[in-house]
């Protein structure tokens, strides 16, 4: 009796033991790597701080990094030299040292750093190659920390501390500033001088790599070749003996006590080991298990409890606050896994490389491939206390421990018993159902249905013993088998022209023994009553969002699985009544992936299961999986508002609660930061009233655009959202796009004056308009006698001018007649000599010269020639005073553009003798040879 009850013991403990290994797991800790290529800058990053905002920041090999939780940010020292080491002092100052460079950044009101440098104030107290490696704060006072001195700064000054020796590492520990020295131990200072602090014989060979403080007023010491010491105050001793190899092996580096009290060692060679407040290690990590680089050369704890570690090469990510309840054991290599079971003594994972397994009770061995089970598995199915493995070759049994081929029907599926049949069982494959019976409690296959032939995923029976078989990809079939329980009688289609209304994504399972049809949309069932299919209802109705569900996995005691594309659900469902116990979005299992259209989960008991993943599994227990509300109390914080016009000039705002911004740059920009860190993703969204809705589309990166928008007021929310759908508080911004210059107050004033101005214009110009109107109306008047007068007077002209030329041809023709009388009778006195006497030949000559040069005639002529040809001979007397009145009379004549032949009558000589008129008129008026005396006369 007692043998059986330490057997019972033992069992029981090595039960409790896995239970607690696998479905337990308290250390639930996750880790993310941050590659230089995600964070754009150098590899090594010497030193690590997180700023009271959240915020953490690093020194990097090219300068100072910032990580705000959604983005990056690389700040370079304006000499481009690189930093060793990073402290934060408050949310806006950060203080940096690196090669021959102290100083601090300070943060505007947008949020940019800029460097301040205390180069000048440390002066000649830089040496040629000193590097700052260590900085340390005490009250006011910094101290930056190389290896040959250590500056001060205090009060905008900075001076040196006296060293005892070379200096390998600085730390605060309560209200003191300690100091490792090479083979001399640990000093404090004390304003510029240091004093003695732990001077043990052990200390005397070793470098010191980090003094912290420890529980109970006790600081620990780390070496790198010599171990680890704890110093309670009065003596020194060797802290956790039994890792003191360890410790000298790996070169002890760092070491950090994070806010869940567990103290993490960092190593030069092999990662990190993190250990209890007792002393017992938790949990170690290094290349072999997630991080990028085995050399840690800062830790730091950000405000939310996780770890962060700047490494060689990398930035690697630890985070606790995942919930409790999930466990994921990465497999790497093993390919996807399909399906998973635990039986007898061990772990059965299906993959698309074969089946593997190991013993359950050693966590740590590798699973390895069973014998001649290479490729596809499709199903691990436990029946009647025996393992039934369906892949590509056929079907495997396993029982105790024995792997058997029971089948080479190839493809197995899914399998179930029998109802109307005891000892068969049914399996799908992929041409056959495949029928197995009992035989000497041994499983063999006995043949197939007969009469149905396709490629079936899953099968069900239904109280009446129907066959329910839903193809891979199209429709679902009722079969109704004979009494032998071998053949097809009936085969029955539902697909597109049934309830359905499609063909394709019908799927088959059993909820609480009635026949349940998956479409991705709704649930159905088999109505008996009336051999219909018909929607179901009542969980339609209990189910919400998992009615869309396209996999139904039963558990024990009523529970039931639901798997849709976005989430997974478990239920208890019994007497008409469907609870959800749990959901969880798929987001949260990221970066693990189930296989798309082969999703699974595996019942342990009601509460637990196992998931599969490409290349892991995760152990389940939904009784102990929390959500992770912590988001709720943290708000989304504004990083950057860029304003840009329509030409792409772009403007940046401050930083502010009330953003006023010129309708010109009315497209808006802007950038958040959350920095509350978490292993699982966290999406955003905005919502702008005014403008939308609803919220936003959820997106990872938090910056939002909002282009062209009108002159209003709007008001800008903004709220992260996690995975499970929790969501933190929200940031809001008033934002006033002001009116186009035009519709401005300002305009609106100028447009009433300018309407004024333009009434009082319409005034002025109607009155000028009507006045120049009348004034147009009196010149066109004006005009119109004048034209009168004028035509009058060319009349006149036309008249007098006729007068002349008729008075000038009258006078032309009787000086003819007189010059022709006068030869007459000059000839008349050559013939008769004596005979015609001298004396009336003479009165007569006389009288003819007196008419031909009469002064009546040239005053008439001159008369008229006036009224013709106004101001002409008053003009030629000015132009010309010399001028006798005979050439006057000749200028007379040549204005009226007669010939020498018409003037000659008219001045009574000879046309000769005009000529030689007109010749010496020239010569009066100054003219040369080429000059005419017609064009002169007539421009007068």
């Amino acid at each position: 009796m007692q043998k059986w009850l330490y057997i019972f013991c033992f069992l029981w403990l090595s039960v409790f033991i896995w239970s607690s290994s696998l479905l337990a797991r308290p250390q639930e800790w996750h880790i993310k790597n941050f590659s230089k290529k995600e964070y754009r800058a150098a590899n090594q990053n010497w030193s690590v701080d997180a700023s009271p905002n959240g915020f953490m920041y690093f020194a990097n090999h090219a300068g100072l990094l910032e990580f705000d939780g959604t983005s990056w940010e690389l700040y370079r020292l304006p000499n481009q030299t690189i930093l060793r080491s990073v402290s934060v002092f408050n949310d806006s100052t950060i203080f940096t040292g690196g090669y021959r460079e102290i100083g601090f950044w300070k943060a505007d009101r947008n949020g940019k750093l800029n460097y301040n440098s205390l180069n000048l104030l440390a002066d000649e107290l830089l040496g040629k190659n000193d590097e700052f490696w260590n900085i340390c704060f005490l009250n006011d006072t910094v101290y930056f920390h190389s290896f040959t001195k250590i500056l001060k700064y205090k009060n905008n000054k900075i001076t040196s501390v006296e060293l005892p020796g070379f200096v390998t590492s600085m730390n605060r520990v309560e209200d003191k500033i300690l100091i490792g020295v090479r083979d001399k131990g640990i000093y404090t200072i004390s304003d510029e001088k240091t004093e003695p602090f732990i001077t043990d014989p052990q200390l005397e060979n070793a470098i010191i790599r980090f003094i912290i403080p420890y529980p109970n007023d006790q600081i620990l010491i780390g070496t790198s070749s010599d171990g680890i010491f704890m110093w309670d105050g009065l003596q020194l001793k060797e802290w956790n003996q039994q890792w003191s190899d360890y410790f000298k092996r790996n070169e002890v580096n760092r070491a950090h006590i994070n806010k869940n009290g567990h103290l993490i060692i960092g190593t030069i060679i092999d990662g990190i080991v993190v250990f209890d407040e007792n002393g017992q290690q938790i949990s170690s990590y290094n290349t072999s298990n997630g991080f990028q680089n085995n050399t840690i050369l800062d830790i730091a704890n950000d405000i939310y409890g996780n770890d962060w570690f700047a490494l060689d090469s990398g930035i690697d990510f630890i985070s606790y606050k995942t919930g409790s309840g999930i466990k994921y054991d990465p497999i790497p290599g093993i390919g996807s896994i399909y399906d998973v079971a635990v039986f007898e003594d061990k772990i059965y994972l299906g993959t698309n490389r074969g089946l593997f397994h190991k013993k359950r009770q050693n966590a740590s061995a590798d699973y390895t491939l069973a014998p001649e089970t290479s490729g596809q598995v499709w199903d691990i199915s436990e029946m009647d206390n025996q393992l039934f493995v369906g892949f590509n070759q056929g079907v495997l049994g396993i029982k105790n421990n024995e792997i058997n081929l029971i089948s080479s029907q190839a493809g197995g599926f899914s399998i179930t018993e029998d109802p109307l049949k005891p000892g068969r069982l049914i399996q799908s494959t992929y041409s056959n159902l495949v029928i197995f019976d009992k035989v000497n409690s041994e499983y063999r296959q006995k043949g197939t249905i007969n009469g149905f032939y396709d490629l079936i995923r899953y099968i069900e029976f239904d109280h009446r013993g129907n066959l329910w078989a839903s193809h891979m990809h199209r429709g679902v079939y009722k079969l109704q088998l004979n009494s032998s329980r071998d053949s097809a009688v009936s085969i029955q289609y539902y697909g597109k022209n049934s309830a359905f209304e499609k063909d394709h994504s019908i799927h088959v399972f059993k909820v609480e023994n009635r026949i349940v049809f998956t479409t991705e949309e709704q649930l159905f069932t088999y109505n008996d009553l009336n051999d219909s299919i018909v929607p179901y209802h009542l969980l339609n109705e209990k189910l919400g969002e998992f009615t869309a569900a396209h996999r139904i996995v039963p558990a024990p005691n009523h529970h039931y699985w639901f798997i849709t594309k976005e989430k997974i659900g478990l239920f208890l469902i019994r007497e008409n009544e469907a609870e959800l116990i749990k959901s969880i979005p798929n987001q949260v299992f990221a970066p693990h992936e189930m296989i798309d259209g082969f999703e699974n989960i595996v019942p342990l008991t009601a509460t637990k299961a196992i998931i599969c993943f490409e290349n892991s599994i995760a152990w389940f227990d939904f009784s102990q999986t929390d959500s992770l509300t912590e988001i709720e109390n943290y708000a989304p914080q504004l990083r950057k508002i860029k304003l840009t016009d329509n030409q792409g000039v772009q403007q940046t705002k401050s930083i502010k609660s009330n953003l006023e911004v010129k309708f010109k740059f009315n497209n808006i920009q802007v950038k958040y930061a959350f920095p509350h860190f978490t292993h699982r993703p966290i999406q955003f969204q905005a919502f702008l009233k005014g403008i939308d809705q609803t919220w936003s589309e959820k997106k990872e990166v938090p910056v939002f655009s909002f282009d062209r928008l009108p002159a209003g007021e709007y008001q800008l929310l903004v709220k992260a959202v996690d995975a499970w759908g929790n969501e933190s508080m929200q940031h809001s911004i008033n934002i006033n796009i002001l009116p186009p210059w035009y519709l401005s107050n300002y305009a609106g004033a100028g447009y009433i004056l300018a309407f004024i101005f333009l009434v009082l214009g319409l005034q002025v110009w109607g009155v000028r308009r009507t006045r120049k109107k009348e004034r147009r109306r009196l010149e066109k008047r004006e005009q119109e006698l004048i034209k009168l007068r004028n035509e009058k007077l060319r009349n006149e002209v036309e008249h007098k001018s006729k007068e002349l030329a008729n008075s000038t041809m009258a006078i032309v023709k009787k000086n003819e007649f007189l010059l022709k009388l006068k030869q007459s009778v000059t000839n008349q006195k050559e013939q008769l000599g004596t005979r015609y006497p001298d004396k009336y030949y003479l009165h007569l000559i006389k009288k003819i010269d007196d008419n031909i040069s009469s002064h009546e005639d040239w005053h008439l002529f001159e008369t008229n020639f006036e009224r013709a040809h106004e101001q002409f001979l008053h003009k030629i007397k000015e132009k010309f005073p010399e001028l006798t009145s005979k050439d006057l009379r000749l200028c007379a004549f040549l204005r009226m553009n007669l010939t020498s032949k018409e003037i000659a009558p008219l001045l009574g000589i000879s046309v000769r003798g005009v000529e030689n008129h007109r010749y010496r008129l020239r010569k009066k008026m100054g003219l040369e040879h080429d000059d005419s005396l017609i064009d002169l006369i007539l421009e007068l």
